[in-house]
């Protein structure tokens, strides 16, 4: 079999009840275009990736991809693209808030021009929209000004570049592949960051629908892997955004510990115990608080999750000390207790995330 003109990536996570609605808008669409469409599945407890097996067992141009243990779209995305069987890949979401019929504009736009890399659906073009049931007003002005503040802060030449709707030279995407990161939700801002100048843009004005069946997954844990993603970029992709997720966590830990011994000082007037008692609540809280945010796609359930804690308290109590040696053997030289501190606590930090990364989550 020749490979076929353009493949479509759709993941997916709980979106049973638009598979057959997007398969059938695709099909009316890309009558005269050889395609294949490939379901990333996140093992959406709904049963999405059952109804994508029905439905490839009467079109061979449906394929899947059942991800077990790993979530998140950037990810999905990633496999899904390196599966594709085409030189041109589009992405775009389930959920039917992209306007498929923009995928002949954007094959036609490829096909007049071969040194175009990427074509984007905009929301913020001149032509582009959001529907009034798609986003709140709150939230079309939030979405706008988070936009605005991604293309400078990354220097981005895209209207859109939180955009999920985009096609792609498959050969362009993986020559950025290798600095993507995998978590998180926005892949295309990242692509575009890694890339640089480095490739020609194209940008296609469509109207940004309202979701007709599932749930959003915009969420607050959304708007912290998106900060995540801009601060790896700002240092160079040398910091993968789990690690800045766990240093956030670790940060509101230090308040936790404030918070904890002040009021048990309050109480007892025992600095030693009230101190104790402190961080053990620190280290709590941040147990907790990385097994929902920062290895979501791991999360420890039931049993499992107490071993976690145990594993966390055992791994962090060695940061700790670990952290004390550093300093103590930097301060002996240097003097400075403020550089001696800031260098053990980096320590520290690598350390606990290095060993819970491993042994606790055992995500690696």
């Amino acid at each position: 079999m020749t490979n076929p003109t353009l493949s479509i990536v759709i993941p997916t996570y709980n979106e049973k009840d638009n598979v057959l609605k997007i398969l059938e808008k695709l099909k009316k669409v890309l009558r005269s275009i050889t395609h294949e469409i490939i379901f990333v599945d996140d093992n959406s407890p709904d049963g999405t990736s059952a109804v994508v097996k029905d439905c490839m067992k009467k079109s061979s141009k449906i394929r899947l991809i059942h991800r077990i243990g790993r979530k998140g779209l950037a990810g999905a995305v990633i496999e899904g693209v390196f599966a594709a069987n085409a030189d041109l890949v589009a992405v775009m979401d389930c959920d039917l808030q992209h306007d498929e019929t923009k995928l002949l504009d954007m094959i036609n736009l490829f096909s007049k021009n071969n040194s175009l890399d990427i074509v984007i659906g905009s929301r913020f073009t001149e032509t582009g929209e959001i529907s009034e049931k798609a986003f709140s007003k709150i939230r079309e002005l939030g979405s706008k000004v988070t936009t605005l503040i991604i293309k400078k802060v990354l220097n981005l030449a895209s209207t859109d570049p939180l955009s999920g709707f985009f096609m792609v030279k498959k050969e362009t995407f993986l020559k950025s592949s290798e600095n993507l990161q995998t978590q998180g939700f926005k892949v295309l801002a990242d692509f575009l960051a890694t890339s640089r100048n480095n490739i020609e843009i194209k940008e296609i004005g469509y109207r940004f629908k309202n979701r007709i069946a599932g749930e959003s997954k915009m969420s607050f844990l959304t708007a912290l892997e998106l900060i995540g993603l801009v601060l790896s970029q700002i240092l160079k992709g040398r910091v993968s955004i789990r690690f800045i997720l766990f240093c956030m966590v670790g940060l509101s830990g230090i308040f936790v510990q404030l918070f904890v011994t002040g009021f048990t000082m309050l109480l007892i007037n025992q600095f030693p115990t009230s101190q104790t008692l402190g961080i053990i609540a620190a280290m709590t809280s941040n147990y907790f608080l990385n097994n929902t945010i920062t290895f979501q796609e791991r999360k420890l359930k039931s049993l499992d999750s107490i071993r976690g804690l145990f594993s966390f308290y055992l791994i962090c109590s060695l940061g700790a000390f670990t952290n004390i040696a550093i300093a103590t053997y930097i301060f002996g030289f240097s003097s400075n207790w403020l550089i001696s501190s800031f260098i053990g606590a980096c320590f520290g930090a690598v350390w606990n995330f290095t060993l819970t990364s491993t042994f606790t989550w055992k995500s690696k």
